[in-house]
This record gives C-alpha cells, structure tokens and sequence, in this order.
C-alpha cells in the first residue's frame, strides 16, 4: 500500500512539472507577451512539487528549487521549446531579486536586535574568527586554483565563503532538544553578527568591482556609507519608527494595515541602501533587525481573543488571563513574521530557481568544476569550524563550529552577486553552488553525530 502512495505522488508530481512547463512551451514560443507568466506559474509550481521530494529525502527544501533552475538551464542550453529566451526573462530576474530582498528581511525580522546587544565575550569572539577564517581561506584557494584571475575573484570567493545561513542548524538543534545548549545559543548569536559582517563585507567588495579598482578613497567612502547607514538605521528604530507605525496603526490597526507598513518598510529600506551605494539586501536585513514587534502593541486584540474574554466567567479570569498572556506573548514574537512569510513562500523560489538558472551544467561539467566545489567545500567547513577553537572547554566547539557551517540561502545571495557582476565564470559560479549544497547538505548529518557521541549536550 505504501510503494502504491508513493508511486501516485510521484505521478502527481510529474503532472505538475510538465503541465506548467509544456503551457511555457506553447506561449513562450511564440514569444507572446505573456508568456512570463506561464513561466512564473512552472517556477511556483514546479519548485514546490520538487522541494516537497527533497525534504522527503531529507535535504534543505532549497536543493529542490536549486535543481528545478539547473534543469531549466539545460533546456535552454539546448533551445527546447525556446527556453533560452526565458532564462534571462527581465520580469522573472526582477521577481527573482525581490524574492531575496523579502528574504534577506525575512532573516533579519527572525534576529533580534537585544540578542545583538547581549551576546556575550564567547559569542563576539566565534562570530568575528567565523568570518575571518573562511574569508582568508577562500582568497587563498582563489589563488592557488585561478592565479591570473585578479583581485576581484579572491575578494568575492573569500566574502561568499564567509557567509553564514544557521537556519538549517536550527532546525536541528530543535529537532535534537538542544537548542537551549550554551554551544547552540552561541551559534544562534554569533550569527546575527555573522550576517551583519558578511554583508559589509559583501557592500564593500561589491562596490570595489563597480569602482573599477581598490584605492583608500574608495574603501573610506564605501565604509562611510555604511557606517552611516547603520547610525541612520538604529536613530530611527528608536526615534522614528514607532511613532510612525503608531500614526498608521490609528488610521487602521486591522492585519491588512500592518502587512502593508510592514512590506512597505522593508522595501524602503531596501532602496535606502541601494541610494547609498551598498546592497539592496542590506537595506531590508537591517530593516527586519530594527523593527521590532513592540511597536505593534497599540493594535487590537486579536478576534479570538475578544470573544473568549466576552465568554470567561469572572471567578476564572485570573488563571485565563495567566494563560492568554503566555498565548499572546508567543503569538505576538512571531506576529510580524507570520505575515512576510505568505508573501515569501511565493517570491524567494524565484531567487533560488533564478540562481539555478545561472549555472549551464553542460557546459561546466568536468572534473575541474568539481575540483573548485570540493576545495571551496573543505575551505568552507574548515574555516567555520575554526571559530570554536578559543571556546571554554565546557561549550562544545564542534557544534559551534559545524553550527556555523552552512552557506544556504546566504551564501546563494553572494555568489549570485558575483555572477551578475560579471566577477564568477561559469565553471566558479558552479562551484560555488556545489559548496552551498554540500555545507547545507553535512550539517545536520554531522550535528546528528556530534551530539550522538557527545555526553553533555542536554538543555
């Protein structure tokens, strides 16, 4: 009875992949105007179907919507059913960019900007060796693989290296019953600054290849931007921001309202940092850092809530009332994300098929391509794991270390960075995703060990 399931999902899933991709093959053909959408409809489609299979198999859901874009890339190497013209279609690379810039707001909206401030010596010190180690090991393994490469290579392959996307280790750590584990909250705050850093260093590298060149101008300039930047951000998270959203929340404080000050936030932001001269991804991360659920109190409770306390009897108010604060103060932690995510479960896919769509397989498969992914791979890991090295004996290092490791949805913004600035060939661009996947790939196999041999790891 199982094998017959699994074979009718299967059908199901085959059914979903042709029919999105045979309704592009009849109007993308004929290069009608429209035909965008029929392309949209085999992303949402078809990335769910297989993101769906891969977690069945227990890989990151990312793998399913990377390997939809790759698959999408063969067809157009080939020109089947006239796929080469939609590889680079402008509206699908604008749906794809937005979908990382409400992704990057995602991650900073999950971080909290109190946790930034209270991380602790430990937590500072395997963020900042976190950084620096992966980001000096990728400029050393861009020089021994590409010696006539330049600067701008090293730069990019050390900045993507020193990445950090804990989102996979978490879920781990939660499915372990370690999360609250010293070693695991170090992870979880070593990678708020993690992101920060990286994401300097990313603005700073991006802005030195658009220069043309390194000089001190060009460096002080582009780190005056961001320093600006970061003071502009937090003046206004204190200052500006909840006055605002509580002007708003006057005007209508229904969840339509604060959905849309919320996406209206992060896009501004967004465009703030791009005027500036630095990553549009930086604007929405720091605006999600910023925007804390504090400033939505005013609004109205929610419908069931009312009802229920029109219903409670008065000799039981008290212990309900304990009960619904312990309630609403959960719901309340993750109200602000619950409303991006909707939005995101239809336009990050776009990011992550896009990125796929970059990478031509035919044309980069050899052994040298798997050479740069593997080197990149030990590179990676090596240079994360290291960040635990000046821990206290009674943390455990390798889950710090191994915590650190995976790239995923980060370390995809920065090599597609590279790749559209035209830094990343082809065959480095590939290997670089082949590093995203098999970082995302050994981290829960590896946590799942370590804490299997380790004695010490209960909350």
């Amino acid at each position: 009875m199982g094998i017959i399931v699994i074979k009718n999902q299967f059908r199901t899933l085959i059914l979903f992949l042709i029919l999105p991709l045979s309704a592009w093959a009849s109007g993308g053909a004929h290069g009608s105007n429209d035909s965008w959408i029929l392309l949209a409809v085999a992303i949402i489609i078809s990335g769910a179907a297989l993101s769906w299979v891969v977690k069945r198999f227990g890989f990151p859901a990312v793998m399913g919507e990377l390997g939809l874009g790759m698959f999408l890339a063969v067809l157009a190497h080939y020109h089947i059913w006239h796929w080469d013209q939609a590889v680079n279609h402008q509206i699908i690379t604008w749906l794809a960019e937005l979908g990382s810039i409400l992704l990057l707001y995602e991650i900073g909206l999950e971080s909290r900007l109190k946790d930034l401030l209270s991380v602790g010596k430990h937590g500072a010190i395997a963020a900042i060796l976190g950084v620096v180690a992966p980001f000096a090991l990728g400029i050393a393994v861009g020089v021994w693989l590409f010696p006539e490469a330049g600067l701008n290579v090293y730069l990019f392959l050390g900045a993507t290296l020193a990445a950090t996307s804990t989102g996979i280790s978490v879920r781990v750590f939660k499915d372990l019953g370690i999360l609250r584990n010293p070693a695991c909250q170090i992870v979880l705050t070593a990678s708020i600054i993690d992101d920060i850093l990286g994401l300097i260093i990313l603005s700073l590298v991006s802005g030195l290849v658009i220069a043309g060149g390194m000089s001190i101008l060009t460096v002080g300039s582009i780190l005056l931007n961001v320093v600006i930047f970061f003071i502009l951000a937090f003046v206004v998270a204190q200052r500006v921001t909840p006055k605002l959203v509580k002007w708003f929340l006057r005007i209508s404080d229904e969840e339509a309202t604060v959905m849309v000050i919320l996406i209206a936030f992060g896009l501004l932001w967004a465009w703030f940092a791009n005027a500036v001269g630095l990553a549009a991804i930086i604007g929405s991360f720091v605006a999600g850092l910023i925007l804390d659920e504090v400033f939505f109190s005013s609004r109205r409770k929610p419908q069931w809530f009312q009802q229920l306390e029109a219903f409670i009897s008065p000799e039981h108010s008290s212990a309900y009332h304990d009960l619904v604060s312990i309630k609403t103060a959960e719901e309340q932690s993750h109200y602000l994300i619950s409303l991006v995510k909707p939005l995101n479960y239809v336009l990050v896919p776009f990011f992550f098929v896009y990125a796929g769509m970059q990478v031509d397989i035919i044309a980069v498969a050899s052994w040298h391509t798997l050479l740069i992914g593997l080197l990149l791979s030990i590179a990676a890991i090596v240079g994360k794991i290291f960040c635990g090295v000046f821990l206290p004996k009674n943390i455990n290092r390798w889950i710090v270390g191994f915590g650190m490791v995976p790239r995923g949805e980060i370390g995809l913004i920065f090599a597609l960075s590279g790749r559209q600035l035209g830094v990343f060939s082809q065959d480095i661009f590939a290997g670089v995703l082949l590093m995203v996947v098999v970082t995302s790939v050994i981290t829960p196999i590896a946590l799942q060990l370590i804490v299997k041999l380790s004695t010490n790891m209960k909350n």
